[in-house]
C-alpha cells in the first residue's frame, strides 16, 4: 500500500548517560529494509540532558518508517523524545505491483 515518505529534521532526547552512549537511527528507505541511516554519539551527564540532534546532515534522512536504538556500555536512562518531519509525498513502489491512477476526469 501506499504511503506517505517523510523527511527527518531533527530528534529531541531527554537522558541521562553517566556512561555516555550511541544512539543509532535507521529508515525504511532506500528499498523498504531498515537500514542504519546516523550515529548519534551521546555525551557523558551527570543529570538530566535535554539535547537535539540533526539528522540533516549531510542530507535530510527520508522513509516510511523510522527506529531508533540506544547502546552503552553503562547505564541510559531515556526520559523523552521528539522527532520533527514533514510529509513529502507518496511513495509507489513498482516492484511490489503498486500502482499509480487518477481520479475520474471530466473534460
Amino acid at each position: 500500500m501506499a504511503e506517505n515518505v517523510k523527511q527527518f529534521k531533527d530528534v529531541t532526547i531527554t537522558f541521562e548517560a553517566p556512561s555516555g552512549g550511541t544512539f543509532k537511527v535507521y529508515t525504511d528507505m532506500p528499498g523498504g529494509v531498515m537500514t542504519l541511516g546516523r550515529v548519534i554519539t551521546l555525551p557523558t551527564t551527570t543529570s538530566r540532558t535535554e539535547k537535539t540532534f540533526p539528522l540533516d546532515n549531510p542530507t535530510l534522512l527520508e522513509g516510511k518508517l523510522i527506529q531508533f536504538r540506544c547502546e552503552s556500555g553503562g547505564i541510559v536512562r531515556l526520559l523523552g523524545g521528539s522527532i520533527r518531519f514533514r510529509k513529502i509525498g507518496t511513495y509507489i513502489d513498482g516492484t511490489v505491483g503498486e500502482v499509480w491512477q487518477t481520479q475520474e476526469l471530466s473534460f
